[in-house]
């Protein structure tokens, strides 16, 4: 399995059997005039995908979908929030499908599988950092604008994180920094893909994660300053540090770099 990073959440996992994409969305920088049309620096990289698949509905999941892959014959998978939002934006009906936690999709040798996610709580401080930083109060126009995205692309506790499995092999990925109590996820994936944003103490959000799934390998996603001033580029190395030494090998996904397993 070749599994590459594009920024954000976005990640495109080849393998012998299919191309898929997760959460593909190319940022918005302050001077985009129509974010959700382009320009898309990878659009030819990630229409390769045959399926893809959303973790949930927020607008730095799925609002550059539409675009993406219109004229294509990806089909897109995603719980019914999510879907109902793509499908107000234009993707046609035939090119979606609702999945929920248990679902299984299987492409040759190759295996999905979603299991009921959370999504990380976003605290006070980090709130107030971001709604009245410096950032915001120099752009106040594009904090308005993403908000408005943010709650035109609700997720409605519709989260999903999965594991894709090949040739033996194993990778789970995580569109949030966030577990559900409940669900008896798989241990002791090949790569963990962790989203590393949205808590003002991420190793004390992420730390449980890692000691639940008990992953061989962790590499850091989402951690880039992609939609400003509502994101922020987050230092990865003493964490990264920290959880090598605890028996995780850990390291922060470069964009566009490709990771192989098996």
């Amino acid at each position: 399995m070749r599994i590459t990073w594009y920024g954000t959440a976005a990640l495109l996992l080849e393998t012998g059997d299919a191309v898929l994409a997760f959460d593909p969305f190319e940022g918005i920088p302050p001077e985009a005039a129509h974010p959700e049309k382009g320009p898309f620096p990878h659009r030819k990289e990630l229409q390769r995908a045959d399926r893809v698949f959303v973790t949930h509905g927020h607008f730095d999941h799925v609002l550059q979908i539409p675009a993406l892959y219109r004229g294509t014959g990806s089909v897109i998978f995603a719980t019914k929030t999510p879907v109902r939002t793509l499908g107000k934006r234009g993707v046609p009906a035939e090119r979606l499908r609702t999945i929920r936690p248990g679902s299984v999709v299987t492409l040759g040798g190759t295996t999905v599988r979603a299991f009921q996610g959370r999504h990380c709580r976003f605290d006070a401080a980090l709130l107030f950092r971001t709604l009245f930083g410096k950032q915001a109060r120099e752009n106040p126009g594009q904090l308005f604008r993403l908000l408005r995205r943010h709650f035109a692309c609700p997720e409605k506790g519709e989260i999903l994180c999965y594991e894709v499995a090949h040739g033996g092999k194993r990778i789970m990925i995580l569109g949030s920094l966030g577990l559900d109590p409940k669900t008896a996820y798989p241990r002791g994936a090949d790569l963990l893909i962790l989203p590393f944003q949205g808590k003002s103490d991420l190793p004390a959000a992420a730390l449980p994660i890692l000691e639940r799934l008990r992953p061989k390998s962790v590499l850091l996603d989402h951690y880039d300053d992609s939609f400003p001033p509502m994101s922020a580029e987050i230092d990865t190395k003493e964490f990264c540090r920290m959880v090598t030494k605890r028996g995780f090998p850990c390291r922060a996904f470069r964009k566009e770099e490709t990771f192989r397993i098996g």
